[in-house]
């Protein structure tokens, strides 16, 4: 009571914490960064919650955000860097940076919410709204934190998120200004990364897709969902019921039964728009904006944005166990000594000398066209979305080779979504004028891709046009390199086409 009636002491208790904060901010940086991003979760954060003034608490928090920053990024490259499934260390790492951005955010968001209703162009509104846009831009990184690991982003990081850009820039409000059009441009940066799927990129396309996205977002208009809105609307839109805990639905593939009134529509056409100028452009000719990224990123862009084609198959459910080989180098010599053998765990017919390592796995779902397969045990690999498997099914001798397309990390279980490429494969040694041979597999025939058969090299080995030739079950095939169908730092996928006669 007394505490009640001398408000001082609550002044002389916050000033006493502030401190003890700044005190501790400056032994942070001597320490190793899983300590550090604990302590200021732990300690630093929660400390200013004795500050009475929000002008104060807000300092105190731009100080430990920006000590923060000097931490993160070691664990964030530390979670990007790790194998699948992630050890123990990067399970530790992505924990820590995540708790770390979570308090942060929700610390941020709590002042904003403190500060509400401020009267325009005043003190108490630029600390609103800056609040509100530092809470957004750290929830968008820890999602992105997220993708890294190819996790999903939680439903409350979503709700969380939608509710602080409704808080400042509701579409039934007024106009956007210079306060709150930059906390609209982060919301839908974050939205448009999402959009783009980022569980089914490769690792190595993450930065560059979310650079693209923030570009972008300028190009992206929201509004408030209504019959009318709805009628117009273009395919490349996106809705957001209220409440939702995702980035929301396309409005070609909405789910059945989900309410179309309320919410928000994200209008992505003009993005679209965007995209195609960058891909349609000649050189030295100039576009806005200008997006740093190859053309085949982008076209993927488009394709996420405008709605990709449905499945053409249904899924077949079965578990049986299989055992899954990473890396083009790994798979041919897999495929040398494994491919007459009758089980997968036989040694009869294998090389004493192996050069790959196995996993288990778990096929959980299959297609005419691929599979769907998680982790059981066995040596953690570098696989990332684009990699070549080979995948051989316990009690059987068939072995499938496969391109990485999605990968999920749900409920700690790491899952692969693999495309079939082709129903028979063979290891060749390919041949060209004035070339060293280059080994190789050889696709026989291509279903996904059309009549044709297809070539895995390794990257830079050969090029459009050049003239090949190889041996497979005892004939010597000659062909031309055809277009490319995909390239990585680890493989490049070609077409063969026939010589003319």
């Amino acid at each position: 009571m007394l505490r009640d009636l001398f408000p001082f002491i609550h002044q002389v208790i916050g000033q006493k914490n502030a401190a003890a904060t700044r005190s501790l901010l400056e032994t942070i940086d001597s320490l190793p960064s899983l300590d550090a991003a604990a302590l200021l979760t732990s300690r630093a954060i929660p400390s200013i919650t004795e500050e009475s003034s929000p002008q104060k608490r807000f300092n105190l928090l731009e100080d430990i955000r920006q000590t923060a920053e000097r931490i993160l990024p070691t664990l964030e490259n530390q979670v990007m860097q790790a194998v699948l499934p992630m050890p123990y260390q990067a399970k530790n790492a992505a924990i820590h940076a995540d708790n770390l951005l979570k308090s942060l955010a929700a610390s941020y968001a709590d002042l904003a919410t403190e500060t509400s209703s401020p009267a325009p162009n005043t003190e108490a509104s630029h600390l609103y709204h800056w609040s509100i846009r530092c809470a957004i831009t750290l929830l968008a990184r820890r999602q992105f934190l997220a993708y890294r690991a190819y996790a999903m982003p939680s439903e409350a990081s979503w709700q969380l998120l939608h509710k602080l850009y409704l808080m400042a820039c509701a579409p039934e409000a007024k106009a956007l200004n210079s306060e709150t059009a930059p906390i609209e441009h982060e919301y839908l940066g974050a939205l448009l990364f999402a959009f783009m799927e980022p569980g089914n990129l490769p690792r190595t396309e993450l930065a560059a897709t979310q650079t693209c996205t923030h570009q972008l977002a300028a190009y992206a208009a929201v509004g408030q969902s209504s019959p009318a809105l709805l009628a117009k609307a273009p395919d490349a839109s996106f809705l957001i019921p209220p409440g939702e805990g995702s980035p929301g639905y396309p409005l070609t593939r909405l789910p059945a039964g989900i309410s179309l009134a309320e919410g928000l529509i994200i209008d992505c056409s003009q993005v679209v728009a965007a995209l195609d100028r960058n891909l349609s452009r000649s050189k030295g000719k100039a576009v806005q904006p200008v997006l740093d990224a190859p053309p085949s990123l982008l076209q993927s862009q488009r394709t996420m944005l405008t709605g990709k084609s449905m499945r053409r198959f249904n899924r077949t459910k079965f578990k049986p166990h299989a055992d899954l080989i990473g890396g083009l180098d790994a798979v041919i010599n897999f495929l040398n000594g494994n491919v007459f053998s009758r089980r997968a765990h036989d040694g009869i017919g294998r090389h004493d000398s192996r050069t790959f390592v196995a996993s288990e796995w778990s096929l959980i779902d299959e297609g005419p066209d691929g599979f769907l397969v998680r982790f059981i045990k066995g040596e953690k690999s570098k696989i990332g979305v684009g990699d070549l498997v080979a995948l051989q099914p316990r009690e059987s001798s068939k072995i499938h080779i496969c391109l990485v397309r999605r990968i999920a990390s749900i409920s700690g279980r790491l899952e692969l979504g693999l495309q079939l490429l082709s129903p028979q494969v063979s290891v060749v040694d390919v041949k060209s004028d004035h070339h060293s041979a280059t080994r190789g597999l050889f696709l026989h025939s291509l279903p996904a891709y059309g009549k044709h058969a297809g070539l895995i090299i390794p990257p830079g080995k050969l090029t459009a046009g050049q003239k090949i030739t190889f041996n497979t079950l005892g004939q010597n095939l000659h062909r031309q390199i055809g277009k490319c169908i995909e390239v990585n730092e680890g493989l490049e996928f070609v077409a063969l086409d026939l010589l003319p006669d």
